[in-house]
């Protein structure tokens, strides 16, 4: 009785941190939609092509570039990009404590080997979290007209922290969710979980009707600033 009270609270707390890290991931897609840069010509990126850049020097063209834009379409670029930067802050823990809880209440579902396996999983969420909020320090400093080619260990060394934290995310993530599917098939779930799984689409659903709606706005013609480059 009292490991079901347990499961159930921390069902609880998953979806009231999932619910607001989609609220909070719907929300900076108001600010993601401004990110412009000149590199060879004036173009939209995401902030993927800042976590994996080609080269130290991709990065810092990325970042320069948006300092050579025309100065109404450079401060909405670079006031956005800040902005997101410093909601992430906010966003990592939501989603990675997100992923903690989801490991550790199905943890609770397994004996022995199992239970001991997601609950590694669970704290090795950590990991990532700390490797994103130093991607965030890091871009943050590194925001700046006169930004400089880091050198190749300190970029390789950036990388490799994003593609730990997004190894052992994922890892994390499709564990769970292959957890999650054993259990629907082999039918090893209570009824009261049902009205979770409910909730978890209810907020998955107006995630997408948010992000929808959040994405529209006034475009930006491009087409006029192209002679910039040239």
């Amino acid at each position: 009785m009292n490991n079901l009270l347990q499961r159930q609270d921390i069902a609880v707390y998953f979806c009231l941190v999932f619910g607001w890290m989609l609220l909070l991931g719907a929300f900076v897609k108001l600010f993601s939609k401004n990110f412009y840069t000149l590199h060879v010509f004036v173009r939209k990126f995401s902030i993927l092509d800042l976590e994996f850049p080609d080269s130290s020097l991709e990065l810092t063209t990325y970042i320069r570039g948006i300092f050579l834009l025309p100065k109404e379409l450079s401060t909405r670029s670079l006031r956005s990009l800040k902005t997101y930067l410093y909601l992430d802050f906010l966003f990592i823990p939501l989603a990675y404590g997100s992923l903690f809880l989801l490991c550790l209440l199905i943890s609770n579902n397994f004996t022995f080997l199992g239970h001991y396996i997601f609950l590694i999983l669970a704290w090795l969420q950590l990991i990532p979290l700390i490797c994103d909020a130093g991607k965030n320090f890091y871009l943050l400093k590194k925001i700046r007209s006169d930004a400089q080619v880091s050198q190749e260990v300190t970029h390789k060394a950036y990388l490799a922290l994003e593609r730990i934290k997004w190894l052992v995310a994922l890892v994390a993530a499709v564990f769970s969710l292959s957890a999650l599917f054993y259990f629907w098939v082999t039918g090893k779930y209570s009824v009261s979980s049902f009205r979770f799984i409910i909730i978890v689409l209810i907020e998955i659903a107006v995630f997408f009707i948010l992000r929808k709606l959040f994405a529209k706005g006034s475009k930006i013609d491009l087409d006029k600033y192209q002679n910039i480059g040239n």
